[in-house]
């Protein structure tokens, strides 16, 4: 062999090697590509925001193993950041729009980890979701246990006032009812 073929051979390995290695590397974090994002984004899914998706999910050989565009489906719905999907789906869903197409491409351990899923995923899947973001309804603002915590001190500092007030009162009118009779008793 030659220096010229060798030089070849060895670009052709080195070139080999850096496209295992990058292939490897994108295995290890969520992939997100966006397909599509509409040109006005009003507000964009956050933790806490309840999420409506269509998606269809393939295995890594373009096997298809769920969608939600399928007849009579729905959108899966979910509230963000709680842990009701798998790893990947929080994290490629979060900062969409309104409108927004993602791909997300999950490697095993932000998706089903060494567990099969129904003999539909094997276990240690890489997961390719087409995701389309159909709405967000925001985290309300009225959270129960803030306008307690809010509410509580006037209310038991009215309470304090009344009861100060009240207690005030009874006393005045004792002192003048004990005034009124002691004027009494010195005039007989």
């Amino acid at each position: 062999m030659d220096w010229t073929s060798r030089l070849i051979l060895c670009s052709y390995l080195i070139s080999l090697h850096r496209e295992i290695s990058a292939g490897a590397k994108k295995r290890k974090d969520l992939e997100t590509i966006v397909e599509f994002k509409p040109a006005y984004c009003e507000e964009k899914a956050d933790n806490g925001d309840f999420v409506s998706v269509h998606y269809t999910g393939t295995l890594e050989n373009g096997q298809m193993f769920d969608s939600s565009l399928a007849k009579g489906r729905q959108p899966l719905e979910f509230q963000l950041g709680k842990g009701k999907v798998i790893k990947g789906w929080e994290m490629g869903i979060k900062g969409m729009c309104i409108g927004e197409k993602r791909k997300l491409i999950i490697p095993p351990h932000l998706g089903y980890g060494s567990r099969a899923i129904e003999n539909v995923i094997p276990a240690n899947s890489v997961l390719i979701f087409e995701t389309e973001l159909i709405s967000i309804k925001k985290k309300s603002s009225f959270d129960p246990v803030l306008l307690l915590q809010i509410a509580i001190w006037p209310i038991l500092a009215g309470m304090l006032l009344y009861y100060l007030y009240r207690k005030a009162n009874q006393e005045s009118s004792l002192a003048k009812s004990e005034g009124k009779s002691h004027k009494r008793n010195k005039r007989k």
